[in-house]
């Protein structure tokens, strides 16, 4: 009951116990009137015999009932401060409200500029749970989540077209600031897979490059999988998703659970890592490029390089004892399903009569030195670029080096490589054979044969420098006496 109702209620209950006459009528109304108030029967006794209003607010009659009403609007009007950064302002706030909705009585305008911060916080306390900037039901992200049912089934073996998708950050160690990242989409069946690139993983241009995986694939995409990351939990991606004719079903794995992608987390390290490698990529013109080789490269992997499935796994005392089917590539498996439409296949088979595998990984290859040299390894500001034949780095054969972790020498890209090691090419490129430094080995001062491991006799080189040559430098590399002159 209400407020107003329960004291109707008891004006009427306070006559009828009044007129009766035998404490047993007077008891069933007793019990009648607890029943429905609920109050406590000592205390409900007292409401009933009592001569004055009933239910009345304990406590002083208020002060301020018209300032508090132009103490809310004035703090809805200026951002809603709190009342220790509303005080010192109040009067000025207080004139251009007066300019601008008229001027207040003088007894409301004393009222409101004499009030402390601890009343203007008492008297603002109930409009801010009402009029709450943000409301707390969990962000544009839990809107998302709910819109993305999270997958409650395995895919494996249903055929071609169910996607696991996932993106990798090029960040070279830092999430700071800008730089481009690769879309990953894997299929949880025959293992074809599709990589873009990405600058900054935003949510439309995420949409536009699953359009373009989308338009490359011989098949039809029949679902897809994805973590929570707000580039696969947006209204672009969903609504691309689901505004069609044939709605594709998303699904989202567990929060903090990445064996719900396992697929698509294996290909990122042997598709997009082993390519890659962990360099960052800051450089928004290097998504064009970027986005070129990685195309070729799925290509590649797609029609020409096999990988195995696993078929089993069982723990075998503290092993785990795997087996694999047969190595096939995803091409091939897609044509071995059973079921799959005609065009499908004519789709396949155009793509290997296209293609040669040597001359498309040697296209990739190419394509990735080149880009590693613009966009990674950029020649030191005003050095004469390298001549042609002309080895880049120390050593021959090195100027195709992968990046770091590179899983296989086909998929090799140039390395990262330390400062230092920066500095040493950056100091060729200026100079000519003749101005590299000169490592000189003496094989008969062994410290570590003659005095033990860890010895600490100083070698004649290091007793007696020679005084000639002022830039020589001496020092221990595995126990062997280098002396370093340039």
């Amino acid at each position: 009951m209400s407020k107003a109702a329960t004291r109707e209620y008891t004006v009427g209950m306070r006559k009828r116990y009044r007129a009766m006459m035998t404490k047993r009528a007077k008891g069933k109304v007793l019990d009648e009137f607890c029943e429905t108030t609920t109050l406590e029967r000592k205390h409900a006794i007292k409401v009933l015999r009592s001569l004055h209003e009933p239910l009345r607010k304990a406590g002083r009659m208020a002060v301020y009932p018209g300032a508090a009403d132009a103490l809310r609007r004035i703090w809805l009007l200026f951002d809603q401060p709190c009342s220790k950064l509303l005080h010192p302002v109040l009067a000025s706030y207080t004139a251009s409200y007066e300019k601008q909705a008229g001027r207040l009585d003088e007894p409301t305008r004393a009222l409101l500029l004499r009030m402390s911060a601890s009343t203007m916080d008492r008297l603002l306390r109930p409009h801010r749970v009402r009029t709450s900037l943000w409301r707390g039901r969990g962000g544009p992200m839990a809107a998302m989540k709910r819109l993305v049912p999270v997958r409650s089934e395995r895919w494996e073996g249903r055929g071609p077209g169910w996607f696991e998708a996932d993106t990798v950050a090029h960040c070279g160690g830092s999430m700071a600031g800008s730089f481009a990242y690769t879309l990953t989409f894997a299929d949880t069946d025959c293992q074809w897979t599709e990589l873009r690139a990405v600058w900054n993983r935003g949510g439309h241009a995420t949409t536009l490059r699953a359009g373009e995986i989308e338009r490359a694939l011989p098949f039809s995409v029949k679902g897809v999988n994805t973590d929570n990351g707000p580039e696969f939990l947006n209204g672009h991606l969903i609504s691309y998703f689901k505004d069609r004719a044939v709605v594709v079903p998303q699904f989202r794995s567990r929060p903090y659970q990445k064996n719900d992608n396992p697929h698509v987390e294996q290909k990122n390290g042997s598709h997009v890592r082993a390519l890659l490698g962990y360099d960052r990529f800051g450089d928004p013109d290097c998504v064009g490029p970027l986005n070129e080789i990685l195309i070729l490269h799925s290509c590649w992997t797609n029609l020409f390089r096999p990988c195995m499935k696993l078929v089993s796994k069982v723990k075998v005392g503290h092993r785990y004892l795997k087996k694999y089917d047969h190595p096939r590539t995803p091409a091939q498996r897609v044509l071995e399903y059973p079921g799959q439409p005609r065009e499908v296949g004519v789709r396949i088979l155009a793509l290997l009569k296209a293609h040669d595998c040597y001359t498309l990984k040697c296209l990739v290859q190419e394509k990735l030195e080149a880009f590693f040299r613009l966009y990674v390894h950029p020649p030191a500001l005003g050095a004469p670029r390298p001549e042609p034949g002309r080895p880049q780095r120390p050593g021959a054969g090195r100027e195709s080096q992968g990046p770091r972790n590179s899983a296989s020498p086909l998929d090799a890209a140039p390395r990262a490589g330390s400062a230092r090691t920066q500095r040493v090419w950056q100091a060729q490129a200026l100079g000519g054979p003749e101005d590299r430094p000169v490592i000189k080995v003496d094989p008969s001062n062994d410290i570590g044969k003659r005095r033990g491991r860890g010895a600490s006799l100083r070698s004649e080189a290091e007793r007696k420098p020679d005084r000639n040559r002022p830039s020589a430098l001496v020092s221990r590399a595995g126990g062997v006496v280098l002396s370093m002159v340039s």
